[in-house]
């Protein structure tokens, strides 16, 4: 029998579209079926293009009682009563900052498509009012208690993190509306809302004591992404063509893709998770890529970064307490929470009572994530900086280590300082830092051992860099240390030269001074 070619679904955030149209579905009906079943007001925060939207429309599906959908899907079994409720699911993803009134434009209009279906009449043009008569009436078309679902229920804060203002009226407009799951709670049997920052209990969501926060749960860790053991059941078909394209092996191809997408934890316990998004797009183009990053320049958040004024190769090696992760003012919101709340940091440990450790989650984040710094960071053109990088890349893997460091002592003079906000040592420092991440093939910032973190590791096809980067000094403090906390250990098993590379940064030049190799 000809095996059939699996459909990805790229784009598709519909659970009925995706169905009726046979395309792949790797089942999470378990999950939502004990959330559903244990829950009444939860929410969920994950990072953009991670599945919350197509988890809502299942959850809209399975509340509607659209049975045939889950055919074959674990809920089938789980569920007996299949009771349709009536389903009101808001989206805030369209909202534009650039529209005046965007906001109030998109709620008032999913409202009058709700006041038509439930022919409620309108008598204020006040949205909570109407909110509030729209779910009475909802109520009585079935005589079930309503389910409420709000996708992206932050995008309008994000969008106008910057102007303060106007995202406090934002804040205060949906505040009035939600307001409303608290006052009629007889009347809703569950309400789930998604976004990318964590919840703003003490603002937007005031009064609602019985709302859940689920996005560290253990429960729930893999209720948005691919797990390990799911790739391997649902994506048999796309690995292999993937190894076939690439030219290597099954076990080759999943090397690729664990290096590439996978490494996200959503908890103390959290299975590794894959981004979904670059998941599919890899199985559908039979390709590695930058999926994630192609789809969104996270603009804002490099604006914030940079106004934080922080060291970067401490910024993506962090330990923070749990508290950090879910701050609850956006606008207040630090650099580091940020990065986690939108999936550039994740959690790689957990230590007693309530430290988590944070890091990179894969290649794709960190080449992706450095490449839009250097535009921000370095001030020059991304085609100049890209065949900067390759020339001093290509230096290295050929061991011409003096000839590739005078490339880069050069490339750092070349960079503009005229701007009065980019005169520290800081900013000098982390510009290098910058540019050695994207010189690396597997470049890792502060890489944890034994004995102590190594400042980068610069992993290539030829050799494997250990680099200890000191601000003045000189470069045999620099070896000495590597030596000393014996770096090198834990690489003892692979074929590659090891080189060990210290390299001093000097605050008076505001550049690289000084350098030395041992092997």
């Amino acid at each position: 029998m000809e095996n059939k070619i699996v459909r990805y679904p790229i784009g598709i955030q519909s659970f009925e579209k995706l169905r009726e149209l046979s395309y792949l579905y790797v089942d999470k009906t378990d999950l939502i079926y004990n959330l559903v079943s244990s829950s009444n007001c939860v929410f969920l925060s994950r990072p953009r293009r991670f599945g919350k939207s197509l988890l809502l429309s299942t959850i809209q599906a399975y509340f509607e009682g659209k049975k045939e959908l889950f055919k074959g899907l674990a809920i089938e079994s789980l569920e007996k009563e299949w009771a349709p409720h009536a389903v009101l699911t808001l989206s805030l993803a369209k909202y534009n900052p650039s529209i005046e009134n965007s906001l109030e434009e998109i709620v008032a209009n999913q409202f009058q498509i709700w006041e038509l279906q439930y022919d409620v009449k309108i008598k204020s043009q006040n949205l909570a009012s109407r909110f509030e008569n729209i779910i009475r009436a909802a109520y009585r078309s079935s005589g079930r208690p309503v389910v409420i679902l709000v996708d992206e229920y932050d995008n309008p804060l994000i969008e106008t993190m910057h102007d303060p203002a106007r995202s406090e009226e934002h804040r205060q407009l949906l505040k009035s509306i939600y307001v409303n799951i608290k006052d009629l709670d007889q009347y809703i049997r569950f309400t789930m809302l998604t976004g990318i920052s964590r919840l703003s209990k003490k603002t937007i969501f005031s009064g609602l004591n019985n709302l859940v926060d689920i996005s560290l749960n253990k429960d729930y860790s893999a209720i948005c992404g691919i797990t390990e053991k799911e790739l391997l059941e649902n994506f048999q078909q796309g690995i292999e063509r993937l190894a076939k394209e690439s030219d290597t092996d099954r076990e080759g191809a999943i090397a690729m893709l664990k290096a590439n997408y996978d490494g996200y934890h959503f908890s103390k316990k959290s299975p590794d998770i894959y981004n979904p998004f670059s998941l599919l797009w890899a199985m559908h183009e039979r390709e590695i890529g930058s999926y994630w990053f192609q789809s969104g320049t996270p603009e804002f958040l490099i604006r914030q970064i940079q106004k934080g004024n922080n060291f970067l190769p401490e910024m993506f090696n962090e330990s923070v307490e749990e508290t950090l992760l879910s701050t609850n003012d956006i606008s207040e919101t630090t650099p580091i929470a940020l990065l986690y709340q939108t999936g550039y940091l994740t959690i790689k440990g957990y230590e007693a009572p309530d430290f988590f450790h944070l890091g990179i989650p894969n290649l794709e984040v960190r080449q992706g994530l450095f490449k839009n710094l250097a535009r921000y960071y370095l001030n020059e053109n991304p085609i100049a900086i890209s065949k900067r990088v390759r020339e001093v890349r290509k230096l290295l893997e050929e061991k011409k280590i003096d000839e590739a460091m005078e490339r880069l002592k050069s490339f750092m003079a070349g960079i503009p300082y005229e701007f009065a906000n980019k005169t520290t040592e800081l900013h000098y420092e982390n510009n290098l830092f910058i540019i050695f991440v994207l010189i690396g093939v597997d470049a890792r910032p502060e890489w944890h051992t034994s004995q102590g973190r190594i400042d980068l590791l610069l992993s290539m096809n030829n050799y494997i860099y250990i680099i200890e980067l000191k601000r003045d000094g000189t470069p045999g403090e620099a070896l000495a240390q590597i030596r000393e906390k014996d770096y090198a250990r834990q690489f003892a098993g692979d074929p590659r030269p090891i080189i060990n590379l210290g390299v001093i940064f000097s605050t008076d030049t505001r550049n690289i001074t000084a350098w030395q190799t041992a092997e």
